[in-house]
């Protein structure tokens, strides 16, 4: 048998390896050792920031501390130095995060305070903060005051002024430290009564929106200009339709030839006067400079000045309220309507009764009886306290209509319109029959008034009318009879 040898032969990359081996001390290999790394000796540090974007915070404010590192819970809110306010809820929502809620100091502005002192935290490898840090955050927690203006004198349809007492002299002007500004002035004149005054009124009847009082709010404001400190100033509220309910309260002027504002609270009601009733209603509003001196002893003619007539503590529009439909003419028709007749010194059987010419229409009777007075009338009213509508007279509208039956021509019939709440605010006028026993349309020009009563005062509410027929004549010298009357009416 014949044998056939093999040589080995290494290869090159065999060759290379076994040289390796052998440098490396055999073919026992071990891993290289792990390095030890650097020692963490970096601070961390904190940054504070807040929840407020406007300039000026108005309640709580809520600070973030946010770390560079985590933190674990070495940071708690003893290490929150805080002015200005007071701590509240302290949250560390993580161990790189925390946040702290203060509450600013009360009716007051300010600037909250919040610091970290060094030393105050420290991280994973035990270092301690070494910086400090510091935010602040402007706050005004004075409690916002709600008011509504109620007259500014810049309205498009200017206020009405109605002086009295010495006070006639009262107008819109200009102000005189601002020819922009509309303002009211009022001269309270050196013959003044010491009561002299002067009404200012947005609606109808001399009123003013009605004043929504409260057990809160009882408070109005007004600016003044006065020519004198320590002048008394009255405002007195009322209700339009019966002055008997009203209120009153004073402030004093603290500057002189200075704008302020003087601040009237209606529960100090004057020495003397009504205390605020919340059941009244108080839609009138009266302003008295230098109240309680004439204007001789207030050192002769003064001019005083008003502007924004407020109402504090409450918010709402300033509307006149729409009227009523107008019970004009009074027809006695109209079954909407309460119609009441009030007779009086010997005319007491009025009533509404059926025309005696038409059984479809009805009509106001008046008897006046035998022993009936001279003045003996008959009171038309549609209203509450023998009210009708206030009658809007003015320089150009100042008559009304009646249609009238009489058994007699050429005898007078007075008309008579007055204030239902202030009887000494009356005018009357009177015309003749010229028909008898017919109905006629007779015109009561209220420009012409009756002999020895008073004139037509535009100033004045009208809201109450009377009737006398064959006035000035008592019923036992024949001024008796029946009469009928109609469709009551304004001129317009």
């Amino acid at each position: 048998m014949t044998h056939t040898l093999y040589r080995y032969t290494p290869t090159a990359t065999a060759l290379a390896a076994a040289l390796m081996l052998a440098a490396c001390g055999g073919g026992d290999a071990s891993p290289p050792p792990t390095p030890t790394p650097p020692a963490d000796t970096t601070p961390p540090t904190v940054a504070i920031t807040d929840n407020v974007s406007d300039a000026t915070a108005t309640g709580n404010v809520t600070f973030t501390f946010t770390f560079s590192e985590s933190v674990g819970t070495t940071f708690t809110a003893d290490d929150v130095v805080v002015t200005g306010g007071a701590k509240g809820a302290f949250n560390m929502a993580s161990t790189t995060q925390a946040t702290l809620v203060v509450t600013p100091n009360t009716n007051t502005t300010g600037t909250i305070d919040v610091s970290v002192a060094a030393g105050k935290f420290a991280d994973a490898a035990n270092n301690a903060n070494t910086a400090a840090a510091s935010a602040s955050q402007a706050y005004n927690t004075v409690p916002v005051v709600v008011s509504t203006t109620l007259v500014s004198f810049d309205e498009a349809t200017a206020p009405t002024l109605a002086g009295f007492g010495g006070a006639e002299d009262s107008t819109v002007v200009a102000d005189p430290t601002n020819a922009a500004n509309k303002v009211a002035k009022v001269l309270k004149a050196a013959g003044a009564e010491l009561w002299a005054g002067t009404t200012v009124s947005i609606c109808p009847s001399n009123a003013l929106v009605t004043l929504p009082f409260s057990a809160d709010n009882k408070t109005m404001s007004l600016r003044v200009w006065s020519p004198d400190a320590n002048t008394v100033v009255r405002l007195k509220v009322e209700n339009a339709a019966d002055g008997t309910k009203s209120v009153e309260t004073d402030a004093t002027t603290t500057t002189a030839a200075t704008w302020e504002t003087l601040t009237f609270n209606f529960a100090n009601q004057a020495t003397g006067t009504a205390a605020l009733d919340l059941s009244n209603t108080y839609n009138k509003a009266s302003v008295f400079f230098a109240f309680g001196k004439t204007g001789a002893e207030n050192g002769g003619d003064k001019t005083y000045y008003m502007d924004d007539l407020k109402f504090v503590g409450s918010s709402f529009q300033v509307a006149c309220p729409t009227p009523p439909a107008s019970v004009f003419p009074v027809s006695f028709d109209n079954t909407s309507v309460t119609y009441t007749l009030t007779g009086f010194g010997g005319a007491e059987d009025s009533a509404v009764v059926v025309d005696p010419t038409n059984a479809a229409n009805k009509v106001g009777r008046a008897t006046k009886s035998a022993t009936a007075e001279l003045w003996a009338g008959t009171t038309i009213s549609t209203g509450a306290n023998f009210t009708l509508e206030a009658i809007p007279f003015s320089a150009t509208k100042t008559s009304m209509t009646l249609r009238v039956w009489s058994p007699t021509a050429g005898i007078p019939v007075r008309l008579k319109v007055e204030d239902a709440a202030d009887p000494t605010h009356s005018v009357e006028t009177e015309a003749l029959t010229t028909v008898a026993n017919g109905w006629q349309t007779m015109t009561f020009n209220f420009a012409n008034q009756a002999t020895g009563t008073a004139a037509l005062n535009l100033g004045y509410t009208y809201n109450k009318a009377s009737v006398f027929f064959n006035f000035g004549t008592t019923g036992a010298n024949g001024g008796g009879g029946t009469f009928y009357f109609d469709d009551l009416n304004f001129v317009n």
